[in-house]
């Protein structure tokens, strides 16, 4: 079997992205991001253990569960689950993270990747408490996600 060892065969195998495509890379989130976060009620979270083994995490709850702090930081909050914390044990080892967000009934997705540190500070937390539709405050789980988290990572 053939196989591609090298970004330049790869290249040769594809060819140059188009201009939409490289311009569709921002370093900082937009209205459009944004907006695309607010609506929606999916994301999936891929990070990696230390032995460099990915691991992709379906989060959901209601649209705009995840928080634009920033322009260059999201807060994501920890939902009560199955106690695997394989994503938050994940990125104590490599804090690499992608993140790929979904609207039901929108043909397009958005990407978000960086680095990821994990939080326990309650302002933080509280700015998530009023998105929870539904569930009671004691189920709420005193820990957030927050990509890159405010101030340092």
């Amino acid at each position: 079997m053939d196989t591609i060892e090298n970004v330049e065969h790869l290249r040769e195998s594809y060819g140059a992205p188009s201009e939409r495509a490289l311009k569709k890379q921002l370093n900082r989130l937009d209205k459009h991001c944004r907006d695309f976060i607010a609506r929606s009620p999916f994301l999936v979270i891929a990070s990696a253990d230390p032995s460099g083994r990915c691991d992709a995490s379906p989060k959901g709850d209601a649209p705009g569960f995840v928080q634009v702090f920033d322009d260059t930081t999201l807060l994501i909050p920890d939902r009560l689950g199955n106690n695997r914390i394989d994503t938050l044990a994940n990125l104590l080892a490599r804090p690499g993270i992608g993140l790929i967000f979904f609207v039901p009934g929108i043909n397009e997705t958005l990407r978000v990747n960086g680095r990821a540190c994990i939080t326990t500070d309650r302002a933080l937390i509280a700015r998530q408490s009023p998105l929870v539709v539904g569930k009671p405050a004691w189920h709420q789980d005193p820990r957030a996600a927050a990509w890159p988290p405010p101030g340092s990572c």
